[in-house]
């Protein structure tokens, strides 16, 4: 094998393990506080603890994960600042998200319609799980059609660091089902070409989920001010 064969295989076998680790996180296999080993994911992915130790390096850097002096890493667990932090974050770029992005997807709806009746199937139903996916798409589809890989990359992160706690809500409060409405109110401004008004709704519709995590009871949050994701 050669030397450029070898990087590429190394580049992919570590992007299968965040992919992994971030999937478990996001489908509650793996909870905020749990501790990870390099052991563990090496023998359970059949892949080399140098990989295993590098994906926990690189979701350590995007915030998913903790590291502890002495004990390897964790999952992190925010409290409810950072997590207020996050959304006001999120909130902004995702209203720039959607300001970068609706030309192009006033051009060509194909895509934001059908996750639109995706969601509204969803909804229907009454089905979290798919809502859940859905969503996902929806919010990511923004960045993606953005252009700006800056972008696209911090709204990754920020989204891996709080999914979690939006599928809690979910599961929880089926009154995120009701926030559907805001999606379709987006779809049709930006179908219309109002950039303006499909911002202002996003920044809106960020607020409103950040007050729903918010609603969530104190043990889904971590009561240690002193958190970050570079702690070690």
């Amino acid at each position: 094998m050669t030397e450029a064969k070898a990087l590429t295989a190394d580049t992919l076998t570590v992007q299968h393990v965040s992919d992994a680790i971030t999937n478990a996180v996001r489908e509650g296999r793996l909870v905020p506080g749990q501790r990870l080993t390099e052991i563990d994911f090496a023998k359970r992915l059949g892949v080399s603890r140098p990989s295993v130790r590098e994906a926990f390096r690189q979701l350590t850097a995007d915030g998913l994960l903790q590291a502890q002096p002495y004990r390897g890493v964790r999952v992190r667990h925010m409290n409810r600042r950072e997590v207020d932090d996050l959304f006001v974050v999120r909130a902004t770029l995702e209203g720039l998200a959607v300001r970068l992005a609706t030309p192009a997807l006033q051009n060509d709806t194909t895509a934001l319609l059908a996750i639109q009746t995706d969601l509204d199937a969803a909804e229907a139903r009454n089905d979290l799980a798919a809502m859940s996916r859905h969503n996902l798409a929806f919010h990511m589809l923004f960045s993606d059609i953005s252009g700006n890989a800056l972008l696209r990359e911090q709204l990754r992160r920020i989204s891996n660091n709080v999914y979690w706690l939006q599928f809690r809500v979910m599961v929880a409060d089926d009154k995120v089902l009701r926030t559907n409405t805001l999606h379709r109110d987006i779809v049709n401004a930006i179908c219309r070409g109002d950039v303006k008004t499909a911002e202002a709704i996003m920044i809106d519709h960020i607020d409103q989920s950040r007050q729903l995590v918010q609603s969530l009871p104190d043990n889904h949050f971590s009561d240690d001010i002193t958190d970050s994701p570079g702690d070690t």
